[in-house]
């Protein structure tokens, strides 16, 4: 008679290979189909709020002819409100013609007033942006999604913006020529300026790979293209950029998990990984989004919208220097109108 041996070991292998093969196929659908929902398709009721319709404002035709361009614009946040005083008296003092617009994103009522009490005229305005007619997650602090918004909302107002957080100020050897002959040049160029990071970290470093492929490109074509930032920016509103750079830099930040992928995050940074290319696990969030924009539109070329001369136009001030120097201001002020009292009696 005939024995037969492992029959049933050659059962459970197969039944394991198919097993195997059915989930693979699954797991290959599900990811096909999740790679299929990565599009920038953001709602059409938010980018209408934003401009972005069958006639949007363009430059040049469309800009404010009442103030020299670009406008400055900044925004803050509740307990910033000596930050933005800090900036107003900067860059007033440089660029006396150009309109400052502060966009007010939660001061509480002694904020507010005190920002009112040096930004309340025709050269410098306080705009309360309610953030509630935009999808929830935009009032994430951390991955500034409100961010491409704001810069969105006073660029198709005014035509030309010069955008900066509200902790910039210009550097003591900036003039008023400085700014405006590099406004002319990017008017006359590409359109847009911005600056490095100090770090000089590569784009693919600080980007998380599933932000890729909303924009339908691997983060391999990003390994060399060095980062810069999205805290300055000099824009202006030119049909190229509309288009090109704004609409998929904003619907990104309109649509969550395009501008916060599933699984990223802004702490735990690691780059002294090698290559140092890799991604060190840290997420730039909207910064990310517009170094992606401005790779694909530019070809690559950095040299096309970066800051290339060695004089640094921007310094930072932390909070508590800015706080002491609000308390000076209105120490000052106090002690003026004291002297003005006395002299009047």
């Amino acid at each position: 008679y005939l024995r037969f041996y492992g029959v049933n070991n050659d059962q459970t292998t197969i039944h394991s290979f198919v097993t195997t093969t059915h989930q693979q196929l699954r797991n290959l659908k599900d990811t096909l189909q999740e790679q299929s929902n990565r599009v920038l398709d953001a709602d059409d009721k938010y980018l209408n709020l934003l401009g972005f319709n069958n006639e949007p404002r363009i430059y040049p035709k469309d800009i404010w002819s009442n103030t020299s361009l670009p406008i400055v614009v900044s925004y803050v946040m509740e307990g910033q409100e000596s930050q933005a005083v800090g900036l107003i008296n900067n860059f007033a003092r440089i660029l006396p013609n150009n309109t400052i617009l502060i966009y007010n994103l939660g001061l509480g009522n002694y904020g507010l007033k005190t920002l009112y009490n040096y930004c309340n005229h025709s050269r410098c305005q306080v705009i309360t942006y309610s953030l509630t007619e935009y999808p929830s997650h935009v009032e994430d602090e951390d991955s500034h999604a409100f961010r491409p918004l704001i810069i969105q909302d006073a660029l198709q107002k005014a035509g030309a913006i010069l955008f900066v957080e509200c902790d910039r100020r210009l550097n003591k050897h900036v003039t008023t020529s400085t700014v405006l002959n590099l406004y002319d040049y990017v008017v006359g160029n590409s359109g847009i300026m911005t600056w490095p990071l100090p770090s000089k970290n590569a784009v693919s470093s600080r980007t998380h790979k599933k932000m890729f492929e909303y924009f339908h490109t691997d983060a391999d074509n990003f390994l060399f293209l060095e980062m810069v930032s999205a805290d300055s920016l000099l824009i202006v509103n030119t049909k190229d950029i509309h288009h090109n750079v704004m609409l998929p830099w904003v619907q990104c930040a309109l649509i969550q998990n395009c501008i916060h992928p599933i699984g990223a995050q802004s702490a735990g940074c690691r780059f002294n990984k090698k290559p140092q290319y890799r991604y060190s696990g840290c997420h730039s969030y909207d910064a990310s989004a517009l170094n992606i924009v401005l790779g694909i539109k530019f070809k690559f070329d950095n040299t096309k919208y970066t800051y290339q001369y060695i004089d640094e136009m921007f310094r930072t001030v932390d909070l508590r220097k800015a706080v002491a120097e609000l308390q000076g201001l209105e120490q000052n002020a106090t002690s003026d109108g004291k002297m003005f009292i006395e002299s009047s009696t």
